[in-house]
C-alpha cells in the first residue's frame, strides 16, 4: 500500500506540477488563472472565474453554517494547488490557512500570488501529504477543506480521518469531490480516471459512511451534479480554443487529443448517471455536546 500511495503522489505531480501539465490545467481548466476546481454556473454567460469563484463561496457559506465557534482564525486547505481557494479564505474571513499539498511549484505560485495580495502573512505552505498530517496539528484547526482534491486519495478515509483529528472540537470540514454514481458502469469511469491522476473515484454514499463512522455529526451534502456538463463543455472549447498554444507550451498532442476524447465521452453521458459531483460537510462535536447527547 506504501509504494502504491508514492506512486500515486508522482501521477499527482506530473499531472499538475510538470510544466506540460501545469500549462494545460491552467488554460484547460482554469482559463488562465489559478482556480483548478470545477465552478458553479448561473448561465452560458458565467466565465469560469466566476464559476470557480462561485463554488468557492458556496462551500464556504456552508462551511460557516456548520461551524460552531464565532470566528474561523485557523484554516488547513487539503490538496491546496496554488491557492486559489486558500486566499479566497484568507481575503474574505481573515483566518490564516495552511496549504498541504505535494507539489512545491504550486506552492511557489500560491506564495508569489499571496505575496501580490498582500496577505502573506496569512498562508503558509507545506509540502505534505494530505493522508499524513503533522503529528503536532491535532485539534489545532476551526476548518479542514478541500476543493476537487480527495478524488485523487488512494485511500480516501485515511483523508477524512486526518481532517477530524486535526480538526478542534466545533469545528467543521468542508470539502466538493467528484464521484462515481452508485449505479454506473464500471468502464464509463475511464473516460476520468484514464486522463487523471485518480485510482478509484468514491462514491457519495460511501463518504456519507465513512464520514460518520469516523466521527464526524451533523454530515450533509449538497448536490451540484448539474454543473457538471458545463464544466466539461468550457474544457472541451478550451482545447478546441488554444489547441496549438498548448502545442507550443510543450503539452503533447497525443495527451491532448485523449483528454479532448474524454471529455467528448462525458458530454455524452446523461446527467449524474455516471459521474456526480457536490459539496459535503460535516462538523467535530464538542465532548460537552457528546455527553449532553449520551446522557453523561
Amino acid at each position: 500500500m506504501k509504494g502504491r500511495s508514492l506512486d500515486q503522489a508522482s501521477r499527482v505531480q506530473t499531472q499538475y506540477a510538470s510544466d506540460s501539465g501545469a500549462h494545460f490545467y491552467r488554460i484547460v481548466m482554469g482559463d488562465g488563472g489559478s482556480d483548478i476546481h470545477y465552478g458553479i454556473y448561473k448561465n452560458r454567460t458565467t466565465s469560469v472565474k466566476a464559476a470557480t469563484e462561485a463554488a468557492s463561496l458556496r462551500l464556504l457559506e456552508i462551511a460557516e453554517q456548520n461551524f460552531q465557534g464565532e470566528h474561523l482564525r485557523e484554516v488547513v486547505d487539503l490538496g491546496s494547488g496554488s491557492g486559489g481557494s486558500a486566499r479566497l479564505i484568507a481575503l474574505k474571513r481573515g483566518a490564516r490557512v495552511s496549504c498541504v499539498d505535494l507539489c512545491e511549484r504550486l506552492h511557489c505560485e500560491n506564495r508569489r500570488r499571496a505575496s501580490e495580495c498582500g496577505i502573506a502573512e496569512k498562508i503558509e505552505t507545506w509540502d505534505c501529504s494530505y493522508d499524513r498530517l503533522p503529528t503536532e496539528w491535532s485539534g489545532r484547526f476551526d476548518m479542514a477543506w478541500s476543493q476537487d482534491a480527495i478524488c485523487h486519495a488512494a485511500e480516501k478515509e485515511a483523508v477524512f480521518g486526518e481532517a477530524f483529528r486535526v480538526l478542534r472540537e466545533g469545528g467543521v470540514f468542508a470539502f466538493s469531490d467528484v464521484m462515481l454514481a452508485e449505479q454506473a458502469p464500471a468502464e464509463e469511469a475511464a473516460a476520468f480516471t484514464g486522463v487523471n491522476a485518480v485510482v478509484q473515484l468514491g462514491k457519495q454514499d460511501q463518504y456519507l459512511r465513512n464520514l460518520r463512522d469516523i466521527g464526524f455529526v451533523n454530515v450533509c451534502f449538497e448536490d451540484w451534479t448539474p454543473h457538471l456538463t458545463t464544466n466539461f463543455a468550457r474544457m472541451r472549447h478550451q482545447i478546441e480554443l488554444y489547441y496549438a498554444e498548448l502545442i507550443e507550451m510543450g503539452v503533447a498532442p497525443e495527451f491532448i487529443d485523449n483528454f479532448a476524447d474524454a471529455l467528448d465521452r462525458r458530454l455524452r453521458w446523461a446527467t449524474g448517471s455516471v459521474m456526480r459531483w457536490g459539496a459535503f460537510v460535516g462538523s467535530k462535536a464538542s465532548q460537552a455536546a457528546e455527553n449532553l447527547e449520551s446522557g453523561g
